[in-house]
């Protein structure tokens, strides 16, 4: 019995439902009607990292460790690329199953893990070697598959480029993971396959709802028919880590806490930078279009590349660390929602959390609610919470919550991208023991690890945020009348025979593809 599990990054039914209705989808309208469906929560902030590995463990990121893109170190002054397999706690819900798991493509993964099976591990934070486990598979992949974690062109796409030859190289790295779930289901040898589709969510994010997007929909759609075809397959599970919509307005938090007076700044490296014109828009395509971005990112220190400021003369992610003024400043964030108060007096750091959420909580812009804001507390729980944000904001729709510094004003016009992403993904579920044209009321991301755990005969861990939910499951089958059972929970190394790899490269992906904003 093999269940596969594709993951569409960035998926939401408010993108989709309108080409579902005109017949554009047909897979994905059947495996409605035939099994169960509703839109899946995500953990905040709703980004790939940590979503992903909530997914992979069903825990949030107060267990992880992980809160977004990047860490936010109080202590050291400083700020950490957070992408990396790593700096995750936890252990993958596959690794209790009994059988033999494929995992393709799972973003933040990297290095991949030993496990009951192959692990190929995708996402921003892997590399295009070392990707494997066991590490003989890259050399097959590349001969049988001419394997590719990455786009070659990713530098030179952006909302500008619908002609970017990196648009057809994400539609044949989608058609190429599926031709591995094929491959893999063709064997016999696995009792579960997850695959993720990663690059999907790039194309919302530059694109939005433009044919460009709805054609890789059309394509995903496609091969989902073709695996309801196959005997091979079970049970076919569609989830993604969050959702996505329109932008309208983009809120620059960092600009909103300097403004009020809660970050100071200084000059640094990207002041020269931008003087000389050497921005981040200026050089990446310059480079990808000459053939030889990744071969300069090998010379240039990664100093120099984390340094080049954006349009407006602003850094991001391990360059905010130099302009920060730490022992002036209050508070400063990431993208997308995390709020790190500096104080180290606890009663000071409780009262500034308390000042910025009065501030920030419904904060309006132009008539507009832009954000609401809730303490961490509330929404984290686990042994990693303190050390991570105070404050967590939550996006108003239409609205995109950008991190970087520089001399920028709180809110603008989107310009790098398009598509934002949403709390709210999706989550559709069939097989022979789910039930049929059944439209949930919600689900937790953390929800479908015991869920599959117990849908394959196993005792939930303990430390899981979450029971099954046994209300998708047919009458009469096994997983709705067998009992849920718990276990403790065991501890599976994540790093087992991996490589290291340069923190600089995933900054640089993460910033061609605006995260980092």
């Amino acid at each position: 019995m093999t269940t596969v599990v594709v993951g569409l990054d960035g998926a939401s039914f408010e993108l989709i439902d309108r080409w579902i209705d005109e017949g554009e989808l047909p897979a994905i309208e059947q495996l409605v009607e035939d099994g169960v469906s509703s839109d899946l929560q995500s953990c905040v902030p709703p980004v790939t990292c940590p979503n992903w590995q909530a997914y992979a463990t069903g825990t949030n990121p107060g267990k992880l460790g992980v809160f977004w893109w990047e860490y936010i170190d109080r202590e050291e002054h400083d700020i950490y690329s957070t992408s990396s397999a790593e700096n995750f706690n936890g252990t993958h819900y596959w690794n209790y199953l009994d059988g033999r798991s494929a995992v393709v493509n799972l973003p933040t993964s990297y290095p991949p893990s030993d496990i009951d099976g192959i692990h190929i591990a995708g996402g921003p934070g892997a590399e295009q070697s070392g990707y494997t486990s066991p590490a003989e598979l890259e050399t097959e992949l590349q001969e049988e598959y001419d394997y590719k974690v990455h786009p070659e062109k990713l530098g030179e796409l952006s909302v500008d480029s619908p002609d970017s030859d990196c648009i057809d190289e994400i539609y044949e790295l989608i058609d190429n993971r599926f031709d591995i779930v094929e491959d893999l289901l063709t064997d016999g040898e696995y009792e579960l396959i997850h695959v993720t589709v990663f690059y999907l969510n790039v194309l919302h994010h530059f694109f939005w709802d433009d044919e460009i997007v709805k054609a890789a929909w059309t394509k995903i759609d496609q091969r989902l028919e073709r695996l309801l075809e196959t005997d091979e397959m079970d049970r076919l599970f569609v989830m993604s880590d969050h959702g996505s919509n329109e932008i309208q307005v983009s809120f620059r938090i960092n600009a909103w806490l300097e403004e009020q007076g809660y970050l100071e700044t200084t000059g640094g490296i990207a002041d020269l930078l931008y003087r000389f014109g050497l921005t981040r828009e200026r050089v990446r395509p310059i480079l990808a279009n000459a053939g030889i971005e990744w071969f300069m990112r090998t010379l240039l220190p990664s100093r120099i590349q984390n340094a080049l400021p954006d349009e407006s003369g602003a850094v991001t992610q391990g360059a905010k660390a130099s302009v920060i003024d730490w022992d002036a400043s209050k508070a400063v964030a990431s993208g997308q929602g995390p709020v790190y108060v500096l104080s180290e007096d606890e009663t000071e750091r409780e009262k500034i959390t308390d000042e910025l959420i009065s501030k920030l909580d419904g904060l309006e812009h132009e008539g507009t609610e832009i954000v609401s804001a809730v303490p961490s507390s509330e929404v984290y729980d686990g042994p990693a919470r303190a050390d991570g944000p105070d404050i967590l904001l939550r996006q108003a729709p239409g609205v995109h919550i950008e991190g970087k510094i520089g001399d920028v004003a709180p809110f603008g016009t989107p310009d790098r991208w398009r598509g934002e992403n949403k709390e709210t993904g999706l989550f559709i579920a069939s097989g022979p023991d789910i039930k049929a044209g059944e439209q949930l009321g919600s689900m937790d991301i953390t929800e479908i690890a015991p869920t599959l755990l117990h849908l394959h005969g196993q005792s939930i861990p303990q430390n899981l945020d979450d029971d099954p939910r046994v209300d998708i499951f047919q009458e009469g089958t096994a997983p709705a009348e067998t009992d849920v059972t718990t276990a403790r929970a065991g501890k599976i190394d994540s790093d087992q025979g991996a490589t290291a790899h340069e923190e600089s490269e995933v900054s640089d992906r993460l910033a061609d593809l605006g995260y980092l904003e």
